[in-house]
């Protein structure tokens, strides 16, 4: 098996059990026939366990500071719990998965987002862990956590590792599946294609908005630097047929 997908399965969809067991059943069916690297975050775990542990996050421009007390619960709700769930049902279904993080091996080297605390963005993605584990016919399942040169664990951003992962793996696909259906054009159909060139324009006459913005972009990015198509679709409505949009060159 040659082929090789990323998936990004995003925080909210961990919330809805149907669809989340649906999307287990799926991508073990998937993997029998290529191989797979399942990359998560846990946004909404994250958050129940702060306000169970009465931690207050403070905000920057938008974006949450991770000081060493959230660094703390961020690992234990993406280790500890939404890693193990996603990794429990994938064997349950049947599929050789082993559930690890980017600070393991040090498959993710991330330089710090001083601002914004113990935040890391992605700067080089070491192979060798991830490579043994696929060539073995195991199926990575890799939680958003990294460390830095020195070994100091940082929170990354689930859908840049993912891009990151894609990239250095030469993936032929990598999938966003979100709590959305895709992007949507001014009169609420799914845009099914957009190339990158287009991307610019449809900001600018205001048919991409807020938090699809940067995801959008980052997509762009993963199609510059040599993946052949890039998805945003709904995860509710499974992955063996992609329903959603596909950011192309």
């Amino acid at each position: 098996m040659s082929e090789l997908t990323v998936v990004k399965f995003g925080g909210s969809l961990t919330e809805n059990p149907q669809a989340q067991n649906k999307f287990l059943e799926e991508l073990t069916l998937i993997s029998k026939r290529q191989n797979i690297i399942l990359v998560h975050g846990g946004g909404p775990e994250i958050n129940a366990l702060l306000e169970k542990f009465a931690i207050t996050s403070r905000f920057v421009n938008g974006l949450r500071f991770t000081d060493a007390d959230t660094l703390g619960v961020v690992e234990l709700a993406l280790s500890g719990k939404v890693n193990r769930v996603l990794t429990t049902g994938l064997i349950k279904n049947g599929a050789n998965a082993v559930g690890i993080s980017g600070k393991d091996g040090k498959s993710v080297i991330c330089r710090q987002v001083e601002y914004l605390g113990f935040v890391g963005e992605p700067v080089k993605v070491n192979r060798k862990l991830i490579d043994i584990l696929i060539k073995s016919r195991f199926l990575p399942v890799i939680a958003s956590i990294a460390a830095d040169v020195e070994g100091n664990i940082m929170n990354v951003n689930a859908d840049t590792l993912a891009a990151s992962i894609a990239v250095a793996f030469k993936a032929q696909k990598l999938i966003f599946l979100t709590d959305v259906a895709g992007v949507f054009d001014k009169n609420n159909n799914i845009i099914k294609e957009i190339k990158i060139k287009e991307i610019n324009s449809l900001i600018e006459d205001k048919t991409i908005t807020g938090g699809m913005i940067p995801k959008i972009k980052g997509c762009a990015e993963s199609v510059k630097k040599g993946l052949k198509e890039v998805w945003i679709a709904e995860g509710i409505s499974g992955i063996q047929k992609i329903k959603g949009t596909v950011i192309k060159k």
